[in-house]
């Protein structure tokens, strides 16, 4: 690619030469290579960003969301046919091991797919019993321009899971990605190019938050900030938001807790955990953070995970046969290092792990060994704080109203999950563990059938159904008055 080319910043369908702009690598975690270079956005390229979605987001919306739809669907089959392509991108620049990659590139051709349903189901409401002469009527209307930040740990998935939904409903979309995984967010933006989304529509800046996120969420014409991110990450885009009004959709940290009672099918919850906590290398919100195991079949369980834990081959993720990848960063391995070396002085355990892998196949790359801590107490903050890492704490309990009490009294809300063969205890779980989700004898991930919300600081407004479409629009209504002549106590002054 010429170098007065070089991809970063998309917007109106092509990519912005580079001009006497910076640029910053793409590095491989797992043996820190560079993968590719990008250019670095400024604050004037993000106003530009805005500028061209504020300029296109009237003739989208005149379309109908019919035709939207069918851009969607049109860009789902062109992505489903660069998936391996995709997946093998994702590898590289994120780290996650390529059966992984793969399974979240069919994810995020599935967004692209479920959203265009609602195209023809989207309804607002008619007011019945009004006086003769009257009518009401509330109608969805898109909110305008949206920018969306996204994170690196899934740089396909969470990011059509935002498009698809929000240019459904009539909105435009200036999308900031992660600087470490801009390169899968950028080939997304081609391929909707490809399949006919008019320019202007969703446009692309690469760089540092910290110089972009300003310019973008205080751009006057910005109605909406979409996160998927810490909940720290959440509070500065609040802070932002602020001045303008602007309204926040909000993906915010998750610490979520397995509980695994007494009578449990301990084989089933172990392996579910096992996956819930080890996939993407324990990097995502909705991981599995900790376990709380009563203590009548804790020894048991703990055996259990640690013979399927010591089972992960651990290795470079384009590597046949890797289980498990390095984390996105080392700065991030280091952070990881530093948490299990905090938890140890307060008392755990390290039963499994708890160490970098050494050897020439780990010593460039960003690996952390798949670790289990025992002997954790809930006052110990690595079972509060979330870990983002492949550290599993195990807890110990007597009660389960106990364990229900503990969980809530967490600062996040997000996922959770309970194993128990008894149908009263799981429904009693159901309605009493406030998180926006919870899972019942299985894992994740979640479904866009479900709507994916966080209580708490996890969050605000969510992801999938109808209702994750709504939280891009808006409710209007319209008043009208339709009899000949008006009534009279429409101006009850004295004549």
């Amino acid at each position: 690619m010429p170098e007065t080319t070089v991809r970063g910043i998309w917007i109106d369908n092509e990519y912005v030469p580079l001009g006497t702009r910076g640029t910053f690598d793409v590095i491989d975690p797992a043996d820190g290579s560079r993968v590719d270079r990008v250019a670095k956005a400024t604050p004037d390229d993000a106003k530009a960003a805005i500028d061209s979605a504020y300029r296109a987001q009237p003739a989208w919306e005149a379309i109908g969301a019919g035709a939207r739809g069918k851009i969607l669907l049109r860009s789902a089959e062109l992505l489903r046919g660069r998936s391996d392509e995709l997946a093998h991108l994702m590898t590289r620049e994120m780290g996650k091991v390529l059966h992984e990659s793969r399974s979240e590139v069919a994810g995020a051709v599935d967004n692209l797919e479920y959203y265009p349903a609602f195209a023809r189901t989207l309804t607002g409401d008619e007011v019945s019993g009004l006086p003769s002469g009257e009518s009401m009527r509330l109608t969805w209307l898109p909110r305008g321009v949206v920018v969306a930040i996204t994170p690196w740990n899934f740089p396909a998935a969470t990011i059509t899971r935002k498009i698809a939904p929000a240019l459904l409903g009539g909105n435009t979309m200036v999308l900031k990605p992660s600087s470490n995984t801009p390169l899968c967010s950028l080939l997304i933006a081609e391929t909707l190019a490809k399949a006919g989304l008019p320019p202007g529509v969703l446009n692309v800046v690469s760089g540092s938050g910290a110089q972009l996120g300003p310019a973008l969420i205080g751009h006057k014409h910005c109605s909406t900030v979409t996160i998927t991110g810490s909940t720290a990450s959440g509070i500065e885009i609040l802070r932002l938001a602020a001045p303008n009004v602007v309204k926040c959709l909000l993906e915010l940290g998750g610490k979520a807790p397995v509980i695994v009672a007494a009578d449990a099918d301990l084989e089933a919850a172990a392996r579910a955990t096992v996956w819930a906590r080890f996939w993407n290398a324990g990097q995502s919100c909705i991981a599995a953070e900790r376990a709380f195991v009563s203590q009548k079949v804790a020894p048991e369980f703990v055996r259990k995970v640690h013979g399927l834990t010591r089972q992960l081959r651990v290795g470079p993720g384009l590597r046949p046969n890797t289980d498990m990848g390095p984390m996105y960063a080392r700065s991030a391995r280091d952070a990881v290092a530093e948490d299990v070396a905090r938890a140890v002085s307060d008392g755990a355990k390290v039963a499994l792990g708890g160490s970098v892998p050494s050897g020439p196949e780990f010593d460039k790359g960003a690996f952390y060994a798949p670790t289990i801590l025992t002997d954790v107490t809930n006052a110990n903050p690595i079972a509060q704080e979330e870990i983002f890492g492949p550290v599993l704490p195990v807890l110990t309990y007597e009660e389960f109203d106990e364990v229900v009490r503990q969980v809530n009294e967490s600062k996040y809300g997000l996922s959770s999950y309970v194993f128990t063969r008894d149908v009263s205890l799981a429904e009693r779980a159901a309605r009493t563990i406030r998180y926006g989700e919870t899972y019942l004898n299985r894992a994740g991930p979640e479904s866009p059938q479900g709507y994916h919300a966080g209580f708490r600081q996890s969050g605000l407004g969510g992801e999938g159904t109808v209702w994750g479409v709504r939280d891009y629009l808006q409710l209007k209504t319209i008043y009208v008055d339709w009899k000949d002549r008006p009534k009279p106590d429409y101006f009850p002054y004295p004549e």
